[in-house]
Order: structure tokens, then C-alpha cells, then sequence
């Protein structure tokens, strides 16, 4: 009896085996085959058919089969490469003012415009039909649509704060000679004061006195200040200068980003549907290839 128990379960699993097998060569022949007629819609469908189901056939609970779809894990740059050419021409005219760098097989950077300084924006995940943006650049370009609701800049607060920094500093420096001579004034005043008090010296005269060596006390603060002066704007007007040209980047981005989509919100909109979008492009193409 154990040894007959042993060959039904035997035969079970082969059957569980020689299924899982079939399943696997099907899959593989499928994605071979959508590779072949550059089918590539078909590929991102193989490749993650729950989230084809839902955003394209608008069906879900359509789980991945991961026993099958795993085979392929280690072609993932190479299937990113073949993937990349058709998209990244259809993102040529939805989104003309990214520019592409594969940097190695299969993986890209994005870059936001073609103009000096542009701004290396993030990465586009092919496989997965998405950006990935570099989240500091991202929230300065969200800021960035937010201020100019009121008129305003990215920088325009930072620049205001260095430029009157450098006002002030320069005006100390304007008013060296002035210092020194109250500082002259003062010193002969505290002499005076000195060589008249004695034991018996009235409030009057110590409060006249602190105040002169209070006042002392601030123009040589004063001074001190501005021993570093001529340095410190010198360095802010080279801060204020990068970020003009931050402004200036930003003004470019957000001008793109309003004549292909109209408003930032838009965009955000865009980037969310771009693997129905792009689909639908594919789709649309091969019915018009196969009307001609």
C-alpha cells in the first residue's frame, strides 16, 4: 500500500512539473514571438498582465503568474533597450523637452531641456513605463509653479536677503573714515570724563561715560565687521548670480511645461496615465499600419 501511495504521488507531482514546464515554454514562445513582430505592446503585457488588466482592459484582480514572468529577471536591461526605441519617440512628441542618455544597457537618464545648464531631471524606467525624477529638482519646479501663482520665483527671497546683506556691508564700509573719526571724537570725550571724575563722581558722569564706551564698543564691532566685508560680497554676488540663472532654468522648464500641456497640474496628470497612454499609442499605430 505505501509503495502504491508513492507512485500516485509520484505521478501527481510529474504532472504538476511537466505543467508548470508547459506553462513556461508558453510563456517564453509568447514573449519570443511579441519580440519577433516588434509587437511591443504585447511585450508590457507579458511583462505585467495585473497592470495591463487593469489600466488598459480596465479588468482586476488579474494576479501575475511571477513562476513564469521570473524567467526573464535577468534580461531585464536588455528588454529595457529593445523597449526603449519606440517609446522614446513617442516621448519625443509628448514630452519634447526631455532629452534621453543611455548611460549603460538599458538604463536611461532624463534631461529637462537643451540649453546651457540644463538640469539632469532624473531616470525613465522603461520596463515599468515611468519617470523616476530626481526629487530635489522636482519639488524646485512644483515650488516653482506654486510661486509664480503670485508672481513670484523660485530665488526671489534668497536674492532679496544676499542683496541687502551686501548693502549693509557695503555701507559700513562706505562709512569707515565716519567710524574713525567719532571713535577719535569719543576716545578724547572719555579722557575728558577720566581726568575730571574722582571718588565722589556723580551718577550722571558713569552713565555719561558708559554710554561713550557703549558706543565705542559698536563701532569697533563695526569695524571688525567689515575686515571680511569686500570678501563676503564678492561671494554673494557670485551666490546671487547662480541663482538668477536657477530662475532663469526654472522660467525655461515651467514655459515648456505650459505650451506641450498647459499647466503643471496637466503634467502630473501626464506622467500618471503614460502607460495607458503609451499603449493606446501602440494600439492606435498598429490599426492604422493595418488599415494602409
Amino acid at each position: 500500500m505505501a509503495m502504491a501511495n508513492v507512485g500516485n504521488g509520484a505521478q501527481d507531482i510529474s504532472q504538476v512539473i511537466n505543467h508548470q514546464i508547459a506553462n513556461k515554454i508558453k510563456y517564453l514562445k509568447e514573449l519570443k514571438a511579441a519580440v519577433d513582430a516588434h509587437d511591443d505592446k504585447q511585450v508590457y503585457q507579458l511583462l505585467d498582465n495585473q497592470r495591463y488588466a487593469a489600466e488598459i482592459e480596465h479588468r482586476e484582480q488579474q494576479p501575475n503568474d511571477q513562476g513564469v514572468m521570473n524567467l526573464v529577471d535577468d534580461l531585464a536591461d536588455q528588454l529595457s533597450n529593445y523597449l526603449s526605441g519606440k517609446l522614446i519617440k513617442y516621448l519625443g512628441h509628448t514630452y519634447p523637452f526631455f532629452y534621453y542618455e543611455e548611460y549603460q544597457t538599458g538604463h536611461f537618464r532624463v534631461y529637462f531641456g537643451n540649453w546651457w545648464d540644463r538640469r539632469l531631471f532624473g531616470e525613465l524606467d522603461v520596463l515599468n513605463l515611468r519617470f523616476v525624477f530626481n526629487k530635489e529638482e522636482y519639488q524646485k519646479l512644483e515650488q516653482s509653479f506654486e510661486l509664480a501663482k503670485s508672481g513670484k520665483r523660485y530665488n526671489s527671497a534668497k536674492i532679496a536677503e544676499l542683496s541687502n546683506e551686501d548693502d549693509r556691508l557695503q555701507d559700513l564700509i562706505d562709512k569707515s573714515e565716519e567710524r574713525a573719526r567719532q571713535k577719535n571724537s569719543i576716545q578724547d570725550q572719555l579722557r575728558d570724563t577720566n581726568s575730571r571724575g574722582g571718588l565722589f563722581e556723580s551718577s550722571r558722569a558713569k552713565e555719561t561715560r558708559q554710554s561713550l564706551v557703549d558706543k565705542l564698543a559698536q563701532l569697533e564691532d563695526d569695524d571688525k565687521k567689515t575686515e571680511n566685508a569686500a570678501e563676503t560680497i564678492k561671494a554673494n554676488e557670485k551666490t546671487v548670480l547662480e541663482l538668477s540663472k536657477e530662475n532663469t532654468i526654472l522660467s525655461y522648464e515651467q514655459k515648456s511645461i505650459n505650451d506641450t500641456f498647459g499647466s503643471f497640474d496637466d503634467f502630473v496628470l501626464a506622467n500618471r496615465n503614460l502607460y495607458a497612454n503609451y499603449l493606446q499609442s501602440l494600439d492606435n499605430e498598429k490599426k492604422a499600419g493595418d488599415q494602409e
